[in-house]
């Protein structure tokens, strides 16, 4: 095949090909994710319904409990990072495979993805954000700082500005997230880890085969992504690529013993469980957590990939993941303006 800066040619990139996935590995994904969704939400909505831990008089273990387990929602987004970059990498991996990857058409499916839940996500947003400006103007919560969520004061984000900026993935780079819906921080992380990685794999395979101009333009855009990401996401876009590389050794290398799969799951379980725990209790400085706890969960999705269930993939455990996932998009989006509506509300 003939190469281009546009298409990745198929060899030898196409010995990176990905196994496929069993019915059971991706319902296993699809929990995953599933949950990593209403992690987020759910700490939200303890901040917006319950009084912070510090203003608790009484604190019993079950309230501790509560308030410990509810607090993953900044490391559930490292989740999703690592697992899209399993997924995207390895869809770009098959398209290279088969001869079939172009910039033009991963451009289009990428956008189609992002948008058919984002547009209507904003649009929502500055429905109930007016709305609960409007109507509930008495309780402050749009006009006043948010002191749960870093001092957000609503009705200063309700600009043309963050909403353009917001649709073409620009907040937390040039503008802030459009109104009240901060946790679509993460969304422009993602658009920008899909630009990328195919960037990067491109100029690599370029310069290997001395392709010398199309290998310095690539470079130079890949260099010019990430000067204008900055360090704090490009230590995102580290954890992302463990998620390529979880890929690149479960499509090689499979824990070949039931004795191996489960004492591999309860060490990578235990440290998933132990740098969960120390982010959790700010034990670690905030991107030394976010890579300790991308790092760990990259090592344990190795392991839950090599679970193979067909019994449970066959019947309501399949369909249930796919029910919760196929959600789970929309659930991130539109979440954070609705709560802060309801609150406002009631």
């Amino acid at each position: 095949m003939k190469h281009s800066p546009g298409r990745l040619v198929s060899s030898p990139l196409s010995r990176l090909k990905p196994a496929a996935l069993s019915a059971s590995a991706s319902a296993h994904l699809d929990v995953i994710r599933s949950v990593a969704a209403w992690a987020v939400m759910w700490g939200h909505l303890r901040a917006f319904f319950f009084a912070d831990y510090d203003q608790l008089a009484l604190r019993t273990p079950s309230l501790k409990t509560l308030y410990f387990l509810t607090g993953f929602g900044h490391q559930a987004v490292m989740v999703f990072f690592v697992l899209s970059g399993f997924l995207i990498s390895s869809s770009i991996l098959k398209g290279v495979g088969s001869g079939t990857w172009s910039w033009r058409g991963y451009a289009i499916s990428r956008a189609t993805r992002l948008y058919v839940v984002l547009i209507p996500g904003l649009m929502f947003g500055l429905l109930w954000d007016v709305l609960g400006k409007s109507l509930f103007a008495s309780t402050g919560l749009y006009t006043q700082p948010l002191r749960s969520f870093a001092g957000l004061i609503v009705q200063n984000e309700l600009t043309v500005r963050n909403f353009f900026g917001t649709m073409f993935f620009l907040q937390t780079i040039v503008c802030t997230s459009f109104g009240s819906n901060g946790p679509l921080w993460s969304i422009a992380n993602e658009f920008w880890y899909y630009v990328l990685f195919p960037l990067g794999l491109l100029a690599g395979y370029s310069w290997l085969r001395k392709s010398f101009a199309p290998a310095a333009l690539l470079t130079v855009a890949a260099l010019g992504v990430s000067l204008i990401l900055g360090p704090e996401k490009m230590i995102g876009f580290l954890i992302w690529l463990a998620g390529f590389v979880v890929l690149l050794v479960w499509s090689r290398l499979k824990l070949s013993s039931a004795g191996a799969r489960v004492a591999y799951l309860l060490f990578s379980s235990a440290a998933l469980m132990a740098s969960l725990t120390a982010a959790r209790l700010g034990k670690l400085a905030l991107q030394s957590a976010d890579l300790a706890v991308g790092l760990a969960f990259a090592a344990f999705l190795y392991g839950v990939l090599q679970l193979d269930f067909k019994v449970l993939a066959d019947g309501i455990y399949l369909r249930g993941a796919h029910l919760f996932a196929g959600f789970s998009y929309s659930l991130y989006v539109l979440h954070f303006p609705f709560l802060l509506f309801l609150r406002a509300w009631l």
